[in-house]
């Protein structure tokens, strides 16, 4: 739509100097040139939505339709002037004062949330107070629209969506500009680290600028295009600031800014993912609380002789960039193909699930044969080398379809027939599931697959993080029940697992659970409950040690796969 407004101000301005060259150059082709804004615009206006910031654009087309009607050179200079001027006030207004995003603030949230309220299906469950939910959060979109603030409105959808507690509950803003914008002003200022807690409860700095293998402020623009417009004008001369003064990744830290570190995650009021488990949120939280101060924070820490020092950091720029950088060295799974195998040893090999989807025609349906006899034929080839484990890497899994899931498990499981979910008896006319007397949604048809035990001779080992969500939450929660299976990870999986929908708004779309899957009892599966505690077990949860910052931060290895392996 930009491109379009320059383009349609580009013909304005050609027409402008047209006239004086018109008469040498006299043609009936030159009225095409007062006509190609209306065939512009009326190209392009299916695929936007009104708003009212566009108002001066469609002005200029028909300003530039009323020279068809004029001969007079003057009348059709002033004509083309004010054409042009019209459309730089939509420029003025869409790319300066922000009024591009889409309609009003307050009229998506209307909408989305009458869809949510009508179609999720983990109200009961979650313990939704549709109510209270709408007169917490309708007000701050009101003010959002009120102060034409994308900010307040970004920040409103993901606290809102996190009330949840659910990792299929999302907003995604349509206009990444403004989504990047709005991540960046939200969580805080980068001081040049980034924060974990160990297993042994200590809060530790990780990430620091100036590491080997730390994310450095000289990369904001790689991934993130606004994000350098966040830095401060001493970001280059203090990036080394943390490093000079002794503090390193690993470092334990005591205190920010005159308080201690849970005392700054209190003040911790939105996420960029949601947390379903309780669990998770709380491995996560530390840091966030890394953004929380002013242009500059006073950092308590133990320098390597044991003694208690404090470091003033300079606000370098934006923090989200390197909160996201965190996460990624620490989620990130084995970077190879999705479904590939790798040997990691001679006793052991790793297959990499990414996601759950082999091509697009299976994806559309879900006839996964070709992928699972694919997938059979390397089993049996690692099988009969004599590897004894397999590795089954499912972190940063975004899930997909539930039937591959049950075209690899197969491979794997104990011989007999094994229950994937339920689907829910759906009401035709609300298109909403029906619940019986009990409170449960009434079981429908069976989904099922017959175990196959392809890998009795040796141990199976499924390495898992919050990312790992929806299909990936389900496969790991199938196989948490073969007797030679173990999960492990910093944390469990994501636990939300119930099929996904979405609805779209002027300004982006939310995306949450509308289609149960159900156990033999009834229950919904994996999805955490009012209590929070994660719907898929972990058998071994991976202590967050000195010596994994090291590998992480600093040597960029792959500490929780090199653990497995040593496991």
């Amino acid at each position: 739509m930009d491109m379009l407004m320059f383009l349609i101000l580009a013909i304005c301005i050609f027409c402008f100097f047209l006239q004086s060259i018109r008469k040498k150059y006299d043609s009936s082709i030159w009225r095409l040139v007062y006509v190609a804004p209306l065939m512009l615009a009326v190209l392009i206006s299916p695929f936007i939505d009104w708003n009212i910031g566009y108002a001066g654009m469609y002005i200029a087309v028909v300003l530039m339709l009323l020279q068809l009607f004029t001969e007079k050179q003057g009348l059709k200079k002033l004509i083309s002037g004010g054409a042009a001027l019209s459309v730089m006030i939509s420029i003025i207004c869409i790319m300066v004062l922000n009024m591009g995003v889409g309609g009003s603030y307050t009229k998506d949230f209307e909408d989305a949330f009458a869809v949510m309220k009508e179609h999720y299906v983990l109200t009961e469950e979650k313990g939704i107070d549709w109510d209270s939910l709408y007169a917490k959060y309708h007000p701050l979109f009101e003010k959002a629209e009120r102060e034409s603030d994308e900010i307040l409105d970004h920040k409103s959808w993901l606290q809102f969506t996190q009330e949840f507690h659910d990792g299929h509950v999302g907003y995604i803003a349509s206009d990444y500009r403004i989504a990047e914008r709005a991540e960046c002003e939200i969580f805080g200022k980068d001081y040049g680290l980034s924060l974990l807690r160990l297993t042994s409860g200590e809060y530790v700095a990780v990430n620091v600028e100036g590491c080997e293998k730390s994310m450095s402020i000289l990369d904001y623009g790689e991934d993130y295009e606004y994000a350098d417009d966040y830095l401060s004008d001493n970001a280059e001369s203090d990036r080394l600031q943390l490093l000079n003064a002794g503090l390193h990744n690993g470092s334990v830290l005591t205190s920010w800014d005159g308080k201690s570190i849970e005392e700054i995650e209190k003040e911790v009021d939105v996420y960029a993912e949601t947390f379903p488990s309780k669990d998770n949120e709380e491995f996560y939280l530390p840091m966030y609380a890394a953004g929380k101060g002013g242009d500059s924070v006073e950092i308590g820490f133990i320098d390597d002789a044991g003694m208690e020092k404090t470091v003033t950091a300079k606000a370098l720029g934006a923090y989200y960039p390197r909160m996201i950088s965190t996460v990624k060295k620490l989620d990130d799974g084995v970077n190879i193909s999705n479904l590939d195998f790798q040997p990691v040893n001679s006793d052991a090999a790793v297959l990499r699930i990414y996601q759950m989807a082999y091509d697009l025609k299976s994806y559309e349906g879900s006839d996964y044969t070709a992928m699972t006899e694919e997938v059979r034929q390397k089993v049996l080839e690692y099988r009969d080398k004599g590897y004894k484990r397999l590795i089954i890497d499912l972190r940063k899994n975004g899930g997909g379809s539930p039937f591959m899931v049950g075209g690899v498990v197969q491979l794997f499981a104990p011989e007999g027939e094994h229950l994937i979910s339920y689907s829910a008896v759906i009401n035709e006319k609300t298109a909403t599931y029906e619940r019986g007397a009990d409170g449960k949604y009434v079981k429908d048809q069976k989904m099922s697959y017959m175990g196959e035990n392809l890998w009795s001779q040796g141990d199976i080992i499924i390495l898992v993080n919050y990312e790992t969500v929806s299909a990936g939450d389900m496969m790991t929660y199938l196989m948490s029940e073969y007797p030679n299976v173990t999960i492990m990870g910093f944390t469990g999986s994501n636990s939300s697992c119930q099929a996904v929908t979405s609805y779209d708004t002027a300004s982006g779309g939310i995306s949450f659970s509308a289609v149960p899957n159900l156990g033999e009892d009834g229950e919904m599966i994996i999805d955490t409950r009012t209590d929070r505690v994660r719907g898929v077990p972990i058998d071994h949860v991976i202590p967050l040690t000195e010596e994994a910052i090291a590998a992480i931060y600093d040597k960029g290895e792959d500490y929780l796969l090199d653990y497995a392996v040593n496991y």
